[in-house]
């Protein structure tokens, strides 16, 4: 039985993304937020997986008081 298994600490997804400056320059959309209902949100695109695959869109709620994050 192994007990003394270590993990590595998991990045953040901000940190995957290119940090809290890689949402500076992005535009919005009207997008629903799904934590506040605002009608509009950040978007950013970027590809996940292999090229065959569709790019994942990742979203940032553009009211300031929920910045709610979520991807589609």
């Amino acid at each position: 039985q192994i007990t003394n298994r270590k993990y590595p600490k998991l990045k953040e997804v901000d940190d995957v993304l290119g940090g809290a400056a890689a949402w500076e320059n992005v535009d919005s959309t009207p997008e629903k937020c799904p934590k506040c209902e605002h009608p509009r949100a950040y978007f950013m695109q970027i590809q996940t997986r292999s090229a065959d695959e569709p790019m994942t869109t990742f979203y940032k709620c553009c009211n300031q008081e929920c910045g709610h994050r979520w991807r589609d």
